[in-house]
């Protein structure tokens, strides 16, 4: 999924002379792939167990590739969006389910580890993606560079096909869904609106700052002088920082007295890492330090649901949060891509380092929030 999604931001310059797109067509193409999740985030789970886990799996993958395919053929702006778009169910399809699918596996028995795995996939992906997709492009053309994540999607299918096997407490679940008490949003209180309103603002503001850069970093380097392959592996080595910074934050944040004061001090250092790059300063010093630092708040801002949500209303909760998420994601880097056209690279490169800021300081008023909510009595908390 992460390899898929990156597969545009890779080869931007290409596919933009190929398809006659500007930058805020392609931050659009970036964003689409995110689209579907404002639909499908809180039916998602429900599908699943309609239908079976793998069986929906095997559908999101199979659309994958088809859109891969698709794209990889596409000589229209229109049609690019329609690859794009079905490429974009399936992913929400597989991020949901693969989340479920995991946690039964590994339920009881190294769990958070499990999901450490698997959250850092997607930035492995996107880091493979850079280091891959540019060379292939360069040597066969973009088409063949964006079909290579179609590729990627039969693998994963055959693979899935082959081997995956629920464990014994789920084998055969699959059921239609139970009515509606404690899955439909009605379940949440106001006081668990109001958190989520707020508490959704950090995880969806951060991974914007993040998606934002990994789409026109690539473009703006090679701008500044860089070959589309040497641009595709500085950002590559800042992706591996993320994902060693992801894994390592768990441990730091666990062991802090105050992670709240180092996630607002690492996202400052992030921001700070993207307005160095953008006044011109050699890249590669920034891009290790911000991917060393910038990743360590990621599991506080994405377990922040979990402080507040009663068990009853997670999974509606959650379908909320992941609303936000995907929304966001999909508008935002549309938005720098208008700012790259008007302004140029270092125009998306700020709004990069603005929207980690804010990230910050709705993360500082979700803690306010939390800390009013603790000193409600029980009734008024929920």
């Amino acid at each position: 999924m992460g390899f898929q999604f990156q597969s545009i931001a890779a080869v931007a310059p290409l596919i933009g002379d190929g398809l006659a797109l500007d930058k805020t067509q392609l931050g659009w193409l970036i964003g689409l792939y995110l689209l579907p999740g404002v639909a499908f985030a809180l039916p998602g789970g429900l599908l699943g167990r309609r239908f079976g886990d793998k069986r929906l799996v095997l559908v999101g993958l199979a659309l994958m590739g088809i859109g891969g395919v698709w794209l990889s053929v596409a000589e229209s702006f229109a049609a690019a969006n329609a690859a794009r778009f079905t490429s974009g169910i399936g992913a929400v399809i597989l991020n949901v389910l693969m989340t479920k699918m995991v946690t039964d596996l590994f339920a009881g028995r190294e769990r958070l580890v499990a999901m450490s795995v698997l959250i850092n996939a997607w930035p492995i992906g996107i880091g493979i993606s850079l280091a891959v997709i540019g060379p292939v492009s360069e040597l066969a053309g973009w088409r063949w560079g964006i079909a290579s994540s179609a590729i990627f999607a039969m693998i994963g299918l055959a693979i899935v096909a082959t081997l995956y096997r629920p464990p014994a407490a789920v084998a055969g679940s699959a059921s239609a869904p139970s009515p509606a008490t404690g899955i439909g949003i009605g379940v949440l209180t106001r006081v668990e609106w109001s958190l989520l309103a707020i508490g959704s603002l950090p995880w969806l503001l951060y991974n914007a700052s993040y998606q934002i850069v990994l789409s026109f970093l690539p473009s703006f380097l090679v701008g500044n002088g860089l070959g589309i392959a040497n641009a595709g592996w500085l950002v590559a080595v800042n992706t591996v920082m993320f994902v060693v910074s992801v894994q390592a934050g768990g441990f730091l944040l666990e062991r802090s007295a105050r992670p709240e004061r180092l996630c607002h001090a690492t996202i400052v250092v992030w921001c700070a890492t993207l307005l160095f790059i953008a006044a011109g300063s050699a890249p590669l010093p920034w891009l290790v330090l911000g991917g060393l630092v910038g990743g360590i708040p990621a599991a506080a801002l994405v377990s922040a649901p979990g402080e507040f949500l009663r068990p009853e209303s997670r999974n509606a909760g959650m379908g909320v949060f992941y609303t936000i998420y995907y929304l966001g994601c999909a508008v935002l880097p549309t938005i720098a891509g208008a700012l790259y056209d008007a302004s140029g690279g270092k125009a998306a490169l700020w709004m990069a380092a603005a929207t980690a800021f804010l990230a910050a300081l709705t993360l500082f008023a979700f803690r306010r929030a939390m800390a009013a909510r603790a000193a409600m009595s029980p009734s008024e908390a929920h």
